[in-house]
């Protein structure tokens, strides 16, 4: 009871930010992104495709300690699970994070993200 109780809290103060003026982010343009360096240590990570709410399904993961993050894409938030440091290591967490879900009656499904190159 108490874990919920301390997440329920931590959820309720990640949105209090609401009365602070949103300052831009600042996106690169076409041409320092074909620039810019790949890193060394490419990352790979797991895509969330949400059968059911975005809120419902992060608080899953914490609860199960998978590493998640929520990004816009397209316009729409998408939860991804990661980084992984290879695609081998992130197929076995993809592997094991489908059982628990299907064990957890979950319909979500996952999808192994390459990293950008």
């Amino acid at each position: 009871m108490r874990k919920m109780a301390m997440m329920v809290a931590v959820l309720m103060l990640a949105g209090c930010d609401g009365g602070k003026p949103a300052t831009p982010a600042k996106v690169p343009t076409a041409d320092s992104v074909a620039e810019a360096p790949t890193p060394a240590s490419a990352q790979w990570t797991i895509r969330v495709h949400l059968k059911e709410a975005l809120s419902d399904m992060t608080y899953w993961l914490v609860e199960h300690h998978y590493p998640s993050y929520v990004v816009k894409v397209d316009g729409s938030e998408v939860v991804m699970i990661g980084p992984f440091d290879s695609q081998d290591s992130a197929e076995k967490a993809k592997a094991d994070i489908d059982a628990a879900l299907t064990k957890g009656h979950r319909l979500s499904q996952l999808q192994v993200i390459a990293p950008r190159s």
